[in-house]
């Protein structure tokens, strides 16, 4: 059903899709650009899986977030959940062919460059569905303070001009991106367990990924 809005509150502005459109178009995309013996299936797969999760989305919000189903909220929980698990096989494959040397240098240090950038987007899209309950009851007035929030902006901290302010697609995007480059909370501060354990995973493939990518680069110098 369509999540309500209180009628004493006025109605707050939808989130628009287009950022989170075009990071799954790009997770989507990097999937066919991956070389296949880094994935653990045939590289159409899983953009054949997201573009059909995706259409049903689209045409039930094709420019703003103002309808959710049950059936939608399921369909992108799902598509979270498909990109990031495929995503950490990937990882893993990818870390192999850094240990073992077996590929020529440019090509796994690209490979490992591209699913970096795919984990980055993948985890933005959690952390954008999981937070408060997703981008719909997220723009409830009231929402924050009656139910537990994941993540704490720093805009949440009493500004007067950010009283109604809620983050979007871009701000989780962001965070997970420096989460990935510092193997830490930043300015974005994990509140729940699943929120930690979520950061905490995304950074250590982080950080495995970047020690070897600069230790597998010392050795193509040398």
């Amino acid at each position: 059903m369509t999540t309500p809005v209180p009628k004493d509150r006025p109605e707050p502005q939808p989130e628009h899709r287009w950022a989170v459109g075009i990071g799954i178009l790009i997770v989507l995309a990097l999937y066919f650009v991956i070389p296949q013996y880094e994935q653990p299936l045939p590289r159409w797969i899983v953009p054949s899986i997201g573009a059909l999760m995706l259409v049903p989305q689209v045409i039930l919000n094709p420019t703003r977030f103002v309808n959710e189903r049950s059936w939608s909220r399921w369909l992108s929980i799902i598509l979270g959940a498909i990109l990031v698990l495929v995503n950490q096989v990937t990882i893993v494959l990818v870390i192999r062919d850094l240990i073992a040397g077996d590929v020529t240098g440019p090509e796994v240090l690209l490979s490992a460059a591209l699913v970096w950038l795919s984990n980055v987007i993948a985890f933005a899209f959690v952390f954008w569905e999981l937070d408060l309950g997703g981008p719909f009851a997220r723009r409830l007035h009231g929402a924050r303070q009656s139910v537990g929030m994941d993540f704490r902006f720093p805009q949440h901290d009493g500004a007067p001009g950010n009283k109604d302010w809620e983050p979007g697609f871009f701000d989780y995007a962001y965070f997970s991106l420096s989460n990935m480059m510092a193997f830490s909370p930043t300015d974005v501060m994990p509140l729940t367990t699943r929120a930690k354990a979520l950061m905490g995973y995304q950074a250590f493939t982080g950080f495995v990924l970047l020690a070897l990518v600069i230790s597998r680069a010392i050795n193509i110098l040398h």
